[in-house]
Order: structure tokens, then C-alpha cells, then sequence
């Protein structure tokens, strides 16, 4: 099954991967454990993107945002078991951002770990890196309202008026093992602002920036950035950035 399922991926040496999902399904039609099936699953990607291929993976954590102090070595990722997994492993290594950080291997992950942005979305965080080397983001069952971060970068580019950015500050511990006090900003919602991405999910496949899979009950989405970028700059401009967010 998991031969399968990554075959669907398509994936091909040189490629750049964003990978992002509810792996559960995949997870219970293997009869291994969790850590083996999810190291087989890491390591299958990246034979076959070989050294000329990048795979990074969400291993974003909030807890910054509540004052709590941040390791970049020993904070877990909030969002799935495979970020985690990643960060156990030699041939992964971190992005420094504490709230929206990326477990990256490959070609690009000696420039993206040096990334120095303090704002999550800034013109030079991992997303902007992403979006301008041309990388492509797969998400495995999973709607875009609950996966497709990407939108927030593009909306900082345009300045929307309905974010702002927003200061935190806590402790962080770097990879030397230096602690201090830190600050850092992410592009935040204005009160009374919902995001709401549903509306993409039909406008991506329409303006084919968007491929559906399915092996058996899973669910796949591969989006090209590039192509993404594009059409989420068109809903802010031209349609009111309906399909990105709405009021409460």
C-alpha cells in the first residue's frame, strides 16, 4: 500500500515538496508501526527526489505565540506525527521561524534553514522560497481551510487590509543551545475576520493549479505555488479576497 500510495504522489527527481496531511488512513492499512511506516514513507520520497530534490514538511507550533518558550531542537511540531518524525531524523533539519518552521531535506535545506525572517510570511521566509523555486505542495486528506498556509504569504505580499502584523515574544533556544529573548511576527487576522479558503478549492481545479488523486479511501491535492500565487492575487484584487476569507 505504501508503494502505491506514493506512486500516485508522482513525484520525480529534482522535484520540491511541500508535504502536509492526515495520514491515518495510510497509517492503518499498514500493519507496521507508526514511526516505521512514517520513516519508510520519508525515505521512499527521498529516493526518489534524489540530491537534486527538496522535501520539507510542516512542523509548525503555536505555543510562541503564548509566551512559552521555544527550542528549536526539542519543540514538537503541532501539526501531525511525520513533522516530528522528521525532526528525529539526521538528514532533516529545521527552519528557524518558532511558529511556522519546516522540517526540510535535499538540495535547498542549506538556504532555507539560514532563512532569517522574522515575520512567518516575510519576502524571506520559507513560503516566499517556496513559491519563487518553483515548489509544489501535496496535502493528504485534508480540506485547504486546514492546510494551505501558502494563502497567508500571498496575502502579506498585498498588504490585505483586513491582517495586520503582530509582535511575540518569548524565550528561544537555538541549535547552539543559546536561549534568549526573542521577538518574532506573523501576518495576524483583524477582529471579527474569518479566513475562509473553501471557495479555492473548486477555483483551483478550474484553473488547474490543482490535481485531485485518490488511492482507494485517501485523498490527494497537489498544487503548483507558482500557479496558486497567481490566482489568489486575482480573488484580492479583483473579487475582495472572497475566497479567502469572510466576516464574522
Amino acid at each position: 500500500m505504501l508503494k502505491n500510495f506514493v506512486n500516485t504522489l508522482e513525484i520525480h527527481e529534482g522535484d520540491f515538496i511541500l508535504l502536509t496531511g492526515n495520514l491515518t488512513h495510510l497509517l492503518q492499512k499498514e500493519k507496521k508501526k507508526q514511526r516505521q511506516i512514517l520513516d519508510n514513507l520519508l525515505d521512499m520520497l527521498l529516493d526518489m527526489l534524489t540530491h537534486k530534490g527538496t522535501l520539507a514538511i510542516h512542523t509548525f507550533n503555536w505555543d510562541f505565540c503564548k509566551g512559552l518558550a521555544y527550542d528549536i531542537l526539542k519543540s514538537k511540531s503541532q501539526t501531525g506525527a511525520l513533522g516530528n518524525i522528521a525532526l528525529k531524523r539526521n538528514d532533516f533539519k529545521r527552519t528557524k521561524h518558532p511558529i511556522y518552521s519546516f522540517a526540510v531535506a535535499g538540495k535547498f535545506q542549506k538556504e532555507l534553514i539560514a532563512l532569517e525572517n522574522k515575520g512567518a510570511f516575510d519576502n524571506n521566509s520559507p513560503f516566499d522560497f517556496m513559491y519563487k523555486n518553483g515548489a509544489k505542495m501535496i496535502i493528504v486528506d485534508l480540506p485547504l481551510q486546514h492546510s494551505f498556509t501558502f494563502v497567508h504569504y500571498v496575502e502579506e505580499c498585498l498588504k490585505v487590509n483586513y491582517r495586520f502584523n503582530k509582535s511575540f515574544k518569548a524565550l528561544y533556544t537555538d541549535e547552539k543551545r543559546k536561549t534568549e529573548l526573542k521577538t518574532y511576527d506573523m501576518f495576524v487576522r483583524k477582529d471579527g475576520v474569518l479566513t475562509n479558503v473553501n471557495g479555492l478549492e473548486s477555483l483551483f481545479v478550474k484553473e488547474n493549479v490543482m490535481e485531485l488523486k485518490k488511492i482507494e479511501n485517501i485523498y490527494i491535492k497537489k498544487i503548483d505555488l507558482l500557479k496558486a500565487y497567481e490566482v489568489i492575487v486575482d480573488d484580492i484584487q479583483k473579487n475582495g479576497a472572497k475566497n479567502l476569507m469572510s466576516y464574522a
